[in-house]
């Protein structure tokens, strides 16, 4: 096994409990590998204003890699330098834009590091989800006013079972158009082509000097699954999903809420 020089963590269902905090043993591994020399890099599809309180938390300063791969800028103590940024075309955006708007579905639409979106009561239910998880504002207007833009990151919510349908079907229309994937149960994530968090991951080798095979990437769900497959070693917690598990090289014996990260940092980083 090859000396892990970085660890790309995911936030929710991975290195955050079911209550949105930090397990302390978490901060502790952690901790112990920064102070070796590991890099930490948080890896989440959340946008970077909603992933720093994270960052401040752990009382760690990391990689920042943003929206599901979208945005890559380096720790404070360099500046946060952009390392890569990918938005999204602008005519895969008019399509969900107009899909929301016609079907009344919430579509966070992500620019220059705010969240737009449009306002109804169905909206505002998923809005409610997405806020409650993650800390996002959102900045309410009408969205046909975005088309022509390149958004960082769009995400269409919808319930389960309809996300999972709206998944398929955007996946065979637009074919190798975009990166669709799936995050926590209500979230269909859109991307440019080619972009992810395993991509993301190539970008901070380059800039650093690093290969793949050094780097333990740990997460829970399907939109994990590109770094935990780049990755020299991928990790997926106890409450990870099936698809996660499958490709993954390890799966924990603890859930987030029991540290699941700190097991697996321990287990491959600091042994």
């Amino acid at each position: 096994m090859e000396q892990v020089r970085l660890i790309a963590l995911d936030l929710d269902g991975t290195l955050l409990d079911d209550r949105k905090e930090v397990p302390p043993e978490n901060i502790s591994a952690l901790e112990e590998a920064q102070g070796r020399g590991i890099l930490v890099a948080i890896s989440s599809g959340r946008m970077i204003p909603r992933i720093l309180p994270v960052e401040e938390r752990l009382g760690l300063d990391c990689i920042i890699l943003a929206y599901n791969g979208g945005k890559v800028v380096g720790p404070r103590a360099e500046g946060r330098p952009g390392i890569s940024e990918r938005p999204r075309p602008a005519d895969i955006a008019e399509i969900f834009i107009r899909f929301s708007r016609e079907g009344d579905y919430l579509l966070n639409f992500y620019h220059d590091d705010v969240l737009y979106s449009e306002d109804s009561p169905n909206r505002r239910r998923f809005m409610e989800i997405y806020s409650g998880r993650t800390g996002a504002e959102y900045h309410i207007e009408d969205l046909s006013g975005r088309i022509g833009q390149e958004p960082t990151k769009l995400i269409l919510l919808a319930e389960p079972d309809e996300r999972d349908r709206l998944h398929d079907r955007f996946t065979a229309e637009l074919g190798d158009r975009a990166y669709i994937t799936k995050s926590a149960p209500e979230y269909l994530e859109i991307m440019a082509p080619g972009v992810s968090k395993g991509t993301a991951l190539e970008a901070l080798g380059e800039h650093y000097g690093f290969s793949l095979p050094n780097v333990l990437a740990i997460g829970d769900a399907e939109n994990d699954n590109p770094m935990l497959e780049a990755a020299g070693i991928g990790v997926v917690v106890a409450n990870g999903t099936a698809a996660s598990k499958a490709v993954a090289d390890y799966v924990t014996e603890r859930t987030n809420n029991e540290g699941g990260v700190a097991e697996a940092v321990r287990r491959f980083a600091l042994k």
